[in-house]
């Protein structure tokens, strides 16, 4: 199963789509994307076979989409208590069935919500987390270099719900010293950070076959962020 996500950089993804088709994600997170429901198609050849993008209130022309170029079946859950930038879906291919949650975490009110949806989500719904494995993905705008409470208070949430970055357990890099940058402040080449990632049950580490992380010059003419694309043998 391939899983992947991608910043695209304030909207126009239906005139990028054609650059993260090929790499046929079974699950694909897309962040700052603009409403696709008038769009009967995205540029490419390659269509995806599913794809939601509901509104955000706060942002309304930029949010995240799901997307899948598979047969991968995806629902998405509904209801008061969801957090914006913490979608979640139900998951289902041939029979395995699975929980996705798509990120985008961003400035918000009060002060001490900001960019951490990701926490909320994790701790409002551990539950149904536990339910069955759980994929979450996206951008998560944090880095374990940041001095701030962001990162460790993630990573207590994360190792009590049994969750592996699929990019540090492949590459046995630690938090904070990443050596692919996800992110260019800017577009800059020079101000580069780790802010998108991946994570995964603890039971499908070992099954992690490739981690790919997008090059600058390939990727900067489209966005800021280059994609994380894992491979897992499930």
């Amino acid at each position: 199963m391939r899983l992947a996500t991608w910043n695209c950089r304030v909207g126009g993804f239906r005139k990028k789509a054609r650059l993260i088709a090929p790499f046929r994600p079974d699950v694909l997170a897309v962040q700052e994307c603009e409403p696709l429901d008038d769009e009967l198609f995205l540029d490419g050849e390659c269509q995806p076979g599913f794809r939601d993008r509901p509104s955000r209130e706060e942002v309304p022309r930029r949010g995240i989409a799901m997307l899948s170029y598979s047969d991968v079946a995806m629902s998405r859950l509904t209801g008061e208590s969801e957090i914006a930038g913490f979608q979640r879906y139900e998951a289902a291919r041939g029979a395995l069935q699975f929980n996705v949650v798509a990120v985008w975490t961003s400035a918000a009110k009060p002060a001490s919500a900001a960019y951490r949806q990701l926490h909320a989500g994790l701790t409002r719904h551990a539950e149904w987390l536990r339910t069955r494995p759980t994929v979450v993905l996206g951008d998560f705008n944090a880095n374990a270099s940041f001095r701030s409470r962001t990162w460790p208070d993630l990573m207590t949430l994360t190792d009590d719900l049994g969750l592996v970055s699929a990019y540090h357990h492949h590459f046995a890099e630690p938090f904070g010293e990443e050596t692919r940058p996800t992110h260019f402040f800017l577009g800059k080449e020079s101000a580069p950070f780790h802010l998108d990632y991946c994570f995964v049950p603890g039971e499908w580490a070992s099954r992690i076959t490739a981690v790919q992380v997008g090059a600058y010059g390939e990727w900067r003419p489209w966005s800021d962020h280059a994609p994380v694309i894992v491979d897992v043998d499930v």
